[in-house]
């Protein structure tokens, strides 16, 4: 392992280290008008969602190198409100042509080619291209320096949420794809989210699983079995009993131990969780008889 205390790296390395290895993160385009009028806008990927009830977001806006705050920022104090619109791949390059440095009098929605929509309970203007924008008040703001490239963490209370109807599926459901919203990554690169790179990951639903402290041996110390396929055997409540696998005998008679564990291996991939489990605990209970 590479290992990089911060008090002796440089702090644009430790920027690249910490934006290079949390990923992906959501981007916030947040929107912003200020006291004359003028909109910003402006992207910021150290941003999440920390609550629902009620509902809160937090993104951080980091100083200039000079020590000076960012427009957005100083719209933030200025107004307390601002609009979280989130990014589609469709408006990825116009995101990124509205993170230039602009002077404090020049309008990115006009810089970017994108289009400010009225909102419902904010005077900062949303995005129109953007899928879902969440309108905020601001609940605090905390400065963690003043110095070139520190940070404030800026805290919002959600009053509005709207979103295309395009990004639900046929049940109503919000369906990630169709959201299509886009992840930082480090340096220049992002990531389009693709119905490929999704997957689903079915929440336990017992309330006592085994854990891998509950496993036998033979489960944990396999190697054609990784941490990830124990892990789903892991979150069974029981194991199944010898009784219950005595039908599963024979195969002991067909194959060695190992192709057995093989093909444990494939019945987990193919969600075959409890199957799996017996051939494995056919091992457990027959092979020393053999």
């Amino acid at each position: 392992m590479k290992v990089i205390y911060p008090d002796k790296t440089l702090p644009k390395d430790m920027h690249q280290y910490m934006l290079g290895t949390i990923t992906p993160r959501p981007i916030a385009f947040v929107s912003t008008i200020n006291n004359f009028g003028i909109n910003n806008l402006a992207p910021f990927s150290y941003f999440n969602a920390i609550s629902s009830n009620p509902p809160i977001l937090v993104f951080s806006v980091n100083r200039r190198p000079d020590g000076s705050k960012k427009d957005t920022l100083l719209n933030i104090e200025n107004t307390g409100e601002c609009v979280v619109n989130m990014v589609n791949s469709e408006i990825a390059n116009q995101m990124v042509l509205s993170s230039v440095s602009y002077d404090s009098n020049v309008d990115e929605f006009v810089k970017s080619g994108l289009t400010p929509v009225k909102s419902e309970t904010v005077n900062a203007f949303g995005v129109k291209e953007a899928y879902v924008r969440f309108e905020c008040e601001l609940d605090r703001i905390i400065n963690f320096g003043d110095f070139g490239g520190a940070s404030s963490l800026v805290i919002c209370n959600v009053k509005c949420i709207q979103i295309a109807e395009k990004a639900f599926d046929r049940n109503g459901k919000i369906d990630p794809v169709k959201l299509d919203n886009l992840g930082r990554l480090g340096r220049a690169y992002y990531l389009k989210m693709n119905r490929e790179n999704v997957f689903t990951i079915p929440h336990i639903k017992t309330k006592n699983p085994l854990g891998f402290d509950r496993l036998p041996k033979s489960i944990t110390n396999s190697k054609f079995l990784t941490g990830d396929l124990i892990s789903k055997i892991a979150g069974l409540e029981r194991l199944p009993s010898k009784e219950e696998v005595e039908e599963y005998k024979n195969l002991l008679d067909k194959f060695d131990p190992e192709t057995v564990q093989q093909i444990a291996a494939a019945e987990i991939n193919n969600n075959q969780i409890y199957e799996a489990a017996k051939l494995l605990m056919v091992l457990e209970y027959f092979t020393k008889e053999k």
